[in-house]
C-alpha cells in the first residue's frame, strides 16, 4: 500500500487500480477524473460543487441530504428516477399537462 500524508504535490495517476483506498480530508479541487471507475464508492461531506459530470453513469445512486441547488441536468436518462420520492416521469407529464392547458 502506498501512503501519501500531508503533502502539497499533485499527483499524476494513470493506468493504475487503487481499489479499496480511502482519501480523508483531501483537497481534489480542480482535478481531473476520466475513464474512472467509482462504483460502489461512498461519498460523504464531499464538495462537488461547479463540477462539470459528462458521460457518466449515475444508476442505482442514492443522493441523501444533498444540496442541489442550481443543479442542471441535460440529455439525461431519468427512467425510474425519483426525488423525494416521487417519479420524475411523472413530474414531467404533470408539468407538460399543466403548460399545454394554460395553467403555470
Amino acid at each position: 500500500m502506498v501512503k501519501v500524508h500531508e503533502t502539497r504535490e499533485g499527483l499524476d495517476v494513470r493506468d493504475a487500480s487503487c481499489a479499496n483506498s480511502t482519501f480523508d480530508d483531501v483537497n481534489l479541487s480542480n482535478s481531473a477524473f476520466n475513464n474512472v471507475n467509482l462504483s460502489a464508492a461512498r461519498c460523504t461531506q464531499v464538495n462537488l460543487s461547479n463540477v462539470r459530470v459528462e458521460d457518466a453513469n449515475l444508476s442505482n445512486t442514492l443522493f441523501v441530504n444533498v444540496n442541489m441547488s442550481n443543479v442542471k441536468i441535460e440529455n439525461a436518462q431519468i427512467a425510474g428516477m425519483l426525488i423525494n420520492g416521487v417519479k420524475v416521469e411523472e413530474l414531467f407529464r404533470a408539468y407538460e399537462a399543466s403548460r399545454l392547458s394554460g395553467v403555470e
